[in-house]
């Protein structure tokens, strides 16, 4: 049956897809690959030239000079050879990568520009990882420059991965530690060339000596990469060269991209706890100190013994966030340049002077006299060892120049965390001394305290929610942020947990309080059961306390981390 066109190819047709065809095998045996694969095989080409001598130095560093990578962005191909040869030659475990090739893109519809970049460590001038390391765990080398990562010394606790701000020390949950890229100095000190420059088909990756004068000086133009951190922070060696003119609109590929980071349980759990403590001793020092709402001793017994309870428990959760606890003793020796040796210091120093405060109330209780003066001089100095342990727990994070870790936001939301859950102990542990010894003073001391501590509760918790909501002002701004993805995050993919941070911390800071300062308020006959004030007091402080980890679970996931530019999302 005749369908109405002929069927059978056309010669025309057959020489245009023979001719496409030839086109297309003459290009691919120009393919980088192809050539590649000739010239190694070539029993032509001199043995240094064999063995890639003319991809590195052939001499070391002068002083003032370091090795650094040198990437030829027009002759890189993103193939990701360089990203095989060092996994493969370092042994990395899967999801284990110490150089990446990534994707910028730009232009215009009628000129697009896709340009593919490969990173790796950058062997920083001033490494951020190297100073914030509290085990001394990274060495820059004097001669080569180069950053080396000491297996044997890590601790695995990957503050060094929140410092550096290209992304580049990985974690290995199998050894319990981070490892990086070392320039494959062992190679380099043989004359061989890493295994990335080894591997590039195109010769897209060498090795120069550069002057760090040079680099210092390039920083303060800013000259480093589209769409990669500011180079001025940590001083990048790494020069990424192009013979053509880049557009001023070139970004990453995952430049809209917002994912939930790392939540650190751990951390989370030991920042809450030990602010919570703080904030205990502290308005318990006050307590003493005002003689209008003094509590009676066994309130305050009782109270230190939960204020220390609560800090022993945070301390000891943050050992859980290492990979190799056993060595946790380490982390001290990096105080002069790692906040968090300082901020291990801190709480070591506030943990000692807490012990001795609270076990000075049950030395009353079993007829040993304590001075008062020298009781709240001790409680003075607990007060503000704690505070200096917090200021120091502020710096770990501002520290990384993270911009949602600000040091004036983060300050604030650790500071006031210290009220919302200093109160709510306060309070429960006044109830429940007052209940415990004699009932009938329950009304007088809910009359006496709960006043004072539900509107300090009601006024710290209010202010602490419109400092958390302040960042959903940045979703008005046009330019996507970091501050603003951060924001997109919480109503996003995080708005669960979002709702339930801003639910608890409204139902359990303000409702409740002003619920149990109503019934304070009432006269004998009205007023509730002491275990009806008590429950309502336990929930207040549960509620609270679930508020604050979900936001500080939220100031970890929702944080937008810098990095090199990536490929785009699958």
């Amino acid at each position: 049956m005749h369908l109405g066109f002929d069927t059978a190819p056309s010669a025309d047709s057959t020489e245009s897809v023979t001719g496409l065809l030839s086109v297309l095998l003459r290009n691919q045996q120009g393919a980088a690959a192809e050539t590649f694969a000739r010239w190694h095989d070539s029993r032509d080409a001199p043995v240094a030239t064999r063995r890639y001598r003319d991809l590195i130095p052939l001499s070391q560093p002068g002083p003032g000079e370091q090795y650094a990578f040198d990437v030829d962005l027009d002759a890189c191909s993103g193939c990701k050879s360089c990203v095989a040869a060092c996994h493969n030659l370092n042994g990395l475990e899967e999801s284990e990568l110490w150089r990446s090739v990534g994707l910028l893109h730009g232009g215009s519809s009628q000129l697009p520009v896709l340009q593919h970049v490969t990173t790796a460590c950058h062997h920083c001038v001033d490494p951020a990882c190297l100073d914030g390391c509290p085990v001394l765990a990274y060495e820059k080398d004097p001669v080569t420059g180069i950053v080396r990562h000491l297996d044997d010394q890590c601790i695995g606790c990957r503050y060094c991965m929140l410092k550096c701000p290209y992304d580049v020390p990985k974690y290995s949950c199998t050894k319990g530690i981070v490892r990086k890229c070392d320039m494959c100095h062992s190679r380099l000190a043989a004359g061989e060339a890493p295994a990335c420059v080894q591997a590039c088909p195109n010769h897209a990756i060498r090795i120069t000596v550069v002057s760090k004068q040079e680099v210092i000086e390039n920083a303060e133009g800013n000259a480093f990469l589209p769409g990669a951190p500011e180079p001025g922070y940590t001083l990048p060696t790494t020069t990424y060269r192009t013979a053509r003119p880049l557009p001023t609109n070139l970004l990453p590929a995952d430049y809209f991209a917002a994912a939930p980071q790392h939540a650190h349980g751990p951390l989370v759990w030991m920042l809450v706890l030990t602010q919570m403590s703080v904030g205990a001793f502290v308005l318990g020092w006050l307590l003493d100190a005002a003689s209008p709402i003094a509590p009676v001793a066994a309130a305050r017994a009782m109270h230190l013994a939960v204020a220390f309870a609560c800090g022993f428990v945070g301390l000891a959760a943050a050992v859980g966030h290492l990979g190799r606890p056993l060595l946790a003793y380490r982390a001290v020796i990096g105080w002069r340049s790692s906040w968090l040796s300082r901020e291990i210091l801190g709480f070591g120093l506030f943990a000692l002077l807490a012990s001795i405060y609270a076990v000075s109330p049950w030395l009353e209780a079993m007829g040993i006299k304590v001075n008062e003066t020298w009781y709240r001089a001790l409680g003075a100095a607990v007060a503000f060892s704690g505070l200096a342990g917090i200021g120091c727990s502020v710096m770990i994070y501002a520290s990384t120049r993270r911009v949602f870790w600000n040091p004036v936001s983060t300050g604030l939301k650790f500071l006031l965390s210290c009220l919302v859950l200093g109160f709510p102990v306060a309070l429960l542990v006044q109830l429940a001394a007052t209940a415990w010894t004699s009932p009938a003073t329950v009304g007088l001391a809910m009359q006496r305290t709960c006043a004072v501590l539900c509107v300090g509760l009601m006024l710290a918790s209010a202010l602490k929610l419109l400092v958390d909501a302040s960042i959903f002002c940045w979703l008005s701004t046009r330019t996507f942020t970091p501050l603003r993805r951060t924001a997109l995050l919480m109503i996003g993919d995080l708005r669960r947990v979002t709702g339930g941070r801003f639910a608890a911390g409204l139902i359990g800071g303000i409702v409740l309080p002003c619920q149990l300062m109503v019934l304070a308020a009432a006269d004998d006959a009205s007023r509730p059961a002491p275990l009806v004030t008590l429950g309502l007091a336990v929930g207040i402080l549960l509620l609270c306390l679930l508020g604050e980890l979900l936001e500080r679970y939220l100031f970890f996931v929702a944080v937008v981390s810098p990095k090199m530019p990536g490929a785009p999302a699958t």
